[in-house]
């Protein structure tokens, strides 16, 4: 029996995708790099339930597509939309080791090789697979692509960059 403790939320479910039974998962768990029989675990009349996961794809930074096994049309996995869904705590990687999630930046302080201390992340902008930090930046928001972070320190709550020459100026 799967109990709640056992479990960390994911993320949501949306819609279904095309008529193959792929549905959408909005998570910023990266999902689609991990191995072995995975499964995806949704609160049914108070039962955890678990769904065994046939193929996983990225669709966009915060999009995974699910199909389950069984599951195999647009009818058959439209129950799951809007739900909750829930992952075995002990499959995800520890902190350390799991790719950063883009909740967890707001506060972290980001540093240039070139220019110093850039400042701290205000929010991050998500809505593209191209994310962005935001930064205040000598009285003036500068939006920061993840792409161009070269290192993490959790620890420390801080960032390194090397920003292209003219970047500040743009």
């Amino acid at each position: 029996m799967i109990k709640k403790e056992d479990l960390q939320k994911i993320g949501v479910f949306a819609k279904p995708h095309g008529v193959k039974g792929e549905i959408s998962l909005i998570t910023d768990y990266e999902l689609t790099g991990m191995a072995g029989d995975l499964y995806i675990v949704c609160n049914m009349d108070e039962l955890y339930v678990p769904f065994f996961i046939d193929s996983l794809r990225k669709k966009s930074a915060s999009n995974t597509l699910v199909r389950f096994e069984n599951l195999d049309s647009e009818d058959k996995v439209k129950f799951l939309a809007g739900r909750p869904a829930f992952f075995p705590a002990k499959l995800l990687p520890k902190h350390d080791d799991r790719p950063l999630q883009r909740n967890e930046l707001t506060g972290y302080t980001i540093t240039d090789e070139c220019y110093g201390i850039l400042g701290t992340v205000i929010d991050v902008d998500d809505s593209s697979p191209n994310v962005l930090l935001k930064v205040v930046y000598s009285d003036k928001e500068i939006l920061v692509p993840l792409s161009l972070i070269t290192s993490i320190n959790h620890q420390h709550q801080t960032m390194n960059t090397s920003l292209p020459d003219g970047f500040l100026e743009i």
